[in-house]
């Protein structure tokens, strides 16, 4: 059984982990090789430890756990954007275990921290616009696409990105 709780700093290590594998496994030929082969750990190390260490205030990261290991993770920024609202900066959930419902999960909760906590009920996310799978998951979410830009990448290349909103997350609540 999934269980949601805060993130804890003593959880950097597990955090960084998952969120490189995914990187790896799911960021081919959007970031490059060489970061993905040799950098990524040490990055992902680096920037939950110091994350999980020092948080902003308007910071709620939410693990997801099954059989005490970490399987998933989303950070949330509560009103991050005066007009897009609330930001999700990072949802991953475990190769082996998606499309099992731990995102939306994860999702939800967001959502009723933002009910509970935001000044607008604004949410928004972004994707890369090749990642379909994803794409497909926050529009069954009722999300949608509002705009599509380059944004540059932590390794340093550009990538078509994807800019997702909700205007009202209480549907899901």
């Amino acid at each position: 059984m999934i269980k949601l709780r805060a993130a804890e700093l003593s959880d950097y290590i597990e955090i960084a982990k998952l969120h490189a594998e995914n990187w790896r496994l799911t960021y081919r030929g959007i970031m490059n090789d060489n970061y993905l082969n040799n950098e990524v750990d040490n990055e992902r190390l680096d920037a939950w430890h110091k994350g999980l260490k020092n948080p902003n205030r308007n910071q709620f990261v939410t693990v997801a756990n099954l059989e005490n290991s970490i399987v998933g993770f989303c950070c949330l920024i509560i009103n991050e954007d005066s007009i897009f609202g609330s930001y999700i900066d990072s949802l991953h959930v475990s190769a082996g275990l998606q499309k099992t419902g731990i995102g939306k999960m994860m999702i939800r909760h967001s959502a009723k921290i933002i009910s509970e906590k935001a000044d607008s009920n604004k949410m928004y996310l972004w994707v890369y616009e090749s990642n379909r799978n994803a794409r497909i998951a926050y529009e069954s979410l009722g999300a949608t696409n509002y705009e599509t830009i380059e944004k540059a990448n932590v390794d340093g290349t550009i990538s078509k990105t994807c800019r997702y909103t909700w205007n009202d997350i209480i549907s899901l609540i």
